[in-house]
């Protein structure tokens, strides 16, 4: 359903459009009974309900004979919820590239779900007087978070003692869907020459950075990244980069929000010049060359190569970094011709 309306002399140019869509039978797990030999299998159970908007403006700042100047910006908002999840499941976990991603029933379809922080302990005495520890494998021995550790949120109070950070303490901890997407434009044209400028933008979406996850684990025998300088070293320091401990035995990098980081960005995705020679020609109705440089600067405070990427087309895959190459700056230039 949309809109579409020219105001003010046809000089402002607005469109809107909202939809609202349910997906049926989407492919889910479901368990199965142990005579099958298997654990679980597929099954058309899902149902996923879909809704959103998208406003465009488009407004003639300048007419004139020789000089045109027109801005324009667009602005998208969706949101997808699980309706069900079929065989009376609430939820379900899918491990991608180490995240653990949450599927639950009145929630998005995927978000990053794991353990809290609040930093690293600085002193023995604080991680003591914290009391935080894990359970080993017989659930009943006790290890005790030490200074340099990081500080995960004891969030749940009802499995396991006061202390404990098992996996009932993990939460949603981002949200891959962005709050706002959109693009903002502009074109000049003097006389035969026009330049035109698009930028794409992202706001509010979160990303797993797999990548700096990898090389900021700090447990094994491979290249780490600069920021392993400000590791955690002697009593008393003050940082929120934990020491380094071989296999890495208290989990100080299992996947928390140390590796979710915000991926909002502001691109200038495209800039390009051209102009029309003028020609009068029964075989010719016109001639172009243009010039344009893609991928020109991004503006984002994401750590990895480049925020604007999908590690696969699934869902699942959304908001996921797994080291894909960035979009790289190219320039490239051509001959338009209308015959």
């Amino acid at each position: 359903m949309g809109i579409e309306t020219s105001l003010l002399n046809n000089r402002l140019h607005l469109s809107a459009n909202y939809f609202s869509s349910t997906t049926d039978n989407l492919l889910t797990y479901q368990a199965l009974g142990y005579l099958t030999g298997l654990d679980q299998n597929w099954s058309n159970g899902g149902k996923m309900k879909n809704t959103g908007f998208d406003v465009t403006a488009m407004f003639k700042v300048l007419a004139l004979k020789d000089f045109q100047w027109e801005v324009g910006a667009s602005v998208g908002h969706y949101k997808n919820e699980m309706v069900s999840l079929g065989d009376g499941q609430d939820q379900v976990l899918t491990t991608v590239g180490g995240a653990t991603i949450l599927t639950k029933v009145g929630k998005a379809a995927n978000l990053f779900y794991g353990y809290k922080t609040e930093g690293v302990f600085s002193t023995s005495e604080e991680a003591a007087a914290a009391g935080r520890y894990i359970l080993g494998d017989n659930g009943i021995s006790r290890t005790y978070f030490k200074a340099g550790d990081v500080k995960f949120a004891d969030l749940d109070q009802t499995h396991g003692n006061a202390g404990e950070i098992n996996e009932y303490d993990r939460t949603v901890i981002g949200d891959p869907n962005p709050d706002i997407y959109g693009n903002i434009f502009t074109s000049f044209s003097w006389k035969r020459l026009k330049l035109d400028a698009r930028f794409n933008y992202s706001l509010g979406n979160d990303v797993y950075n797999y990548m700096r996850q990898q090389l900021e684990e700090g447990s094994r025998f491979m290249n780490q990244t600069a920021a392993m300088t400000q590791r955690w070293q002697i009593e008393g320091q003050v940082t929120d980069m934990p020491r380094i401990t071989f296999q890495d035995p208290m989990g100080n990098s299992r996947f928390s929000d140390r590796w979710i980081e915000d991926g909002s960005y502001l691109r200038l995705k495209s800039v390009t010049l051209s102009y029309d020679l003028p020609i009068k020609s029964e075989f010719l109705q016109g001639l172009q060359f243009w010039v344009q440089a893609n991928n020109v600067f991004t503006l984002t405070k994401y750590l990895g190569s480049d925020p604007e990427f999908a590690s696969s087309n699934s869902v699942l895959g959304q908001g996921i970094d797994m080291g894909q190459l960035a979009q790289s700056r190219s320039f490239v230039a051509g001959i338009k011709i209308n015959l």
